[in-house]
């Protein structure tokens, strides 16, 4: 009976830990991003798995296909994150938001995308907010001086939501999940790369 190489093993132990390591870092990545507005918070997002995508690729030049692995290591942590920071946006509403009535001062913004899905922005104000905030409806269009049933955060981290306080966001969880199983199975291949016995050199590079 042949015994696993040590240097084998060394890269099926490291490998799932290391996607795990990155996994807990991008949690913390997106916890502290997810309440920022505008595109600011997407664009650091986007600059993070870039330079992961580049850093696991650079260390794997020479064997090909790790060079693979570690851009769709990459890909993978950038989506794991946004999938992370949206779950965080959507469910900061299920897990402490407060039902309110508000008023619709103005519409801001009207934008459509190419199916002719059409979101309307408003400036609302409800009781306890010393400042207008922005309310987002999609396809649904509301009345200027109109008062509606929102969810708002007491924090003031996310932005208020139309209706009765929102349930758990099985959506994105389930897609974070995956993404993240997609994580650790790429860094455990990028990571096996470095640590393959030299009898595989020639499979491995195939």
């Amino acid at each position: 009976m042949r015994v696993p190489s040590v240097r084998l093993c060394a890269g099926v132990v490291l490998g799932p830990a290391a996607g795990l390591v990155t996994l807990w870092l991008l949690s913390l990545l997106g916890r502290s991003l997810y309440t920022r507005e505008g595109v600011t918070g997407f664009l650091l997002l986007a600059g993070c798995g870039i330079a992961i995508g580049c850093a696991m690729a650079l260390t794997r030049l020479d064997t090909g296909i790790g060079y693979s692995w570690g851009l769709l290591g990459g890909m993978a942590a950038m989506f794991f994150c946004a999938m992370h920071m949206q779950y965080l946006s959507s469910n900061a509403l299920h897990d402490r938001g407060r039902e309110v009535y508000g008023v619709i001062e103005k519409e801001t913004s009207v934008s459509s995308d190419p199916d002719n899905i059409t979101t309307y922005t408003y400036a609302v104000s409800y009781p306890g907010n010393l400042r207008q905030r922005e309310l987002s409806t999609v396809s649904t269009e509301l009345k200027t001086g109109g008062r509606y049933l929102i969810t708002v955060d007491p924090r003031a981290e996310v932005h208020p939501a139309l209706g009765p306080r929102p349930g758990t966001d099985v959506f994105h969880l389930v897609w974070e999940i995956v993404c993240g199983v997609f994580v650790v199975l790429f860094w455990t291949a990028s990571v096996m790369m470095g640590f393959r016995p030299e009898e595989l050199d020639g499979w491995w590079g195939a």
